[in-house]
């Protein structure tokens, strides 16, 4: 019984590491495109994933558009803000 009591304790660490996230704010400056280009190559998203966030941000005002440690979250937040688009990190 042992056993089961530590796998869930693993599991439940290893659902905690991506608490972090970056949120894409919709704007009107940013054309579809390049928002699309950041997501595939700053989040690592497939075209059709990035036109989905891309799609949601629009309709929604915001989006998730990454998950994974600060560390890695503020990374992310940094190169999106560099392409000037508009993120937070939380």
């Amino acid at each position: 019984m042992p056993i089961i009591e530590e796998e869930t304790e693993v599991s439940t660490r290893i659902d905690n590491i991506y608490e972090h996230r970056v949120i894409l704010f919709n704007d009107d400056f940013n054309p579809f495109d390049h928002v699309e280009n950041c997501l595939m190559r700053i989040c690592f998203k497939s075209e059709k994933e990035a036109k989905r966030i891309a799609m949601e941000a629009h309709n929604k005002g915001k989006a998730i558009c990454y998950e994974g440690s600060i560390e890695a979250c503020e990374t992310v937040g940094e190169k999106m803000g560099e392409e000037g688009l508009t993120v937070s990190v939380s």
